[in-house]
């Protein structure tokens, strides 16, 4: 893992460990359990803070900054997401990039990460759509999605009454099956380690616990959240509630491993 991912996750984190705020101290010692020097821990810092994504409000301590607000806003409420999901109508939420720029790289990035985020998948060509059956409807979905980077010229809109080839097609995008598997192998993966994780050495906790934390939460943050007909809510719900319990694990570990030295 490199110094940047590193201190992005330790400071998306730290609300959940010892306040707002992360100490250097406890970067370089949370960078070490990977075998990442603390030189190239600070070079990190100072970029990320030339970047907007770290800011520092006392010295010596750091936290998320506002050019990461959106995205690690995004990232942090994972756990709200699976209580969003509302009866499905069988309307689609769709929206049109077809007209925007595609050799604008950065302005392309991030138009596809929030369209991604949200579950979004390309019906025809610019047109993307995703099951309208999340608690909010379609204005909160646009406002997210322009938080997260897709421009203010792409239209959002409620799709209905789409003919039953295209409705058929609309269904197919996503592959349930292969997101099924997912959270299958998450489920034994967690199960597996919540039993050993506490037996064996406290840097190796620490680092697995990282690891698979990691690996959980981007698994329910790129979750589409299909409705019921789509995709099973039991599938689902099993390893949510496993990645909860864990993930409270996790923090157990990093704030026991990260806590100050005695004097």
């Amino acid at each position: 893992m490199s110094a940047k991912s590193i201190v992005l996750e330790i400071l998306s984190a730290g609300p959940l460990l010892y306040g707002p705020s992360v100490s250097v101290r406890q970067l370089v010692k949370a960078a070490a359990v990977f075998g990442v020097a603390e030189n190239n821990v600070r070079v990190a810092i100072v970029r990320l803070r030339g970047e907007g994504l770290v800011d520092s409000r006392e010295r010596g301590h750091y936290e998320i900054g506002p050019a990461a607000d959106s995205v690690n806003d995004t990232i942090s409420t994972w756990r709200i997401k699976p209580t969003l999901i509302v009866p499905w109508d069988g309307s689609w939420i769709g929206a049109f990039t077809g007209h925007l720029s595609r050799t604008d790289r950065p302005a392309l990035r991030r138009r596809s990460r929030a369209l991604r985020m949200l579950g979004f998948k390309e019906l025809r060509a610019g047109l993307h759509v995703r099951p309208n059956n999340l608690m909010e409807g379609v204005e909160p979905i646009c406002t997210q999605l322009r938080l997260l980077g897709l421009e203010d010229e792409a239209p959002v809109a409620r799709l209905s009454d789409l003919d039953d080839d295209t409705d058929a097609e609309a269904r197919g995008l996503w592959n349930a099956a292969a997101l099924e598997g997912v959270f299958a192998d998450l489920c034994d993966q967690l199960t597996t380690s919540m039993a050993r994780v506490r037996s064996i050495p406290l840097e190796d906790a620490v680092r697995e616990s990282f690891q698979l934390s990691r690996e959980a939460v981007r698994a329910f943050v790129l979750d589409p959240l299909l409705p019921e007909p789509l995709f099973p809510r039991d599938k689902r719900q099993e390893a949510f509630e496993l990645a909860c319990a864990y993930q409270d694990l996790a923090i157990d570990l990093w704030r026991e491993y990260l806590a100050p030295e005695d004097d």
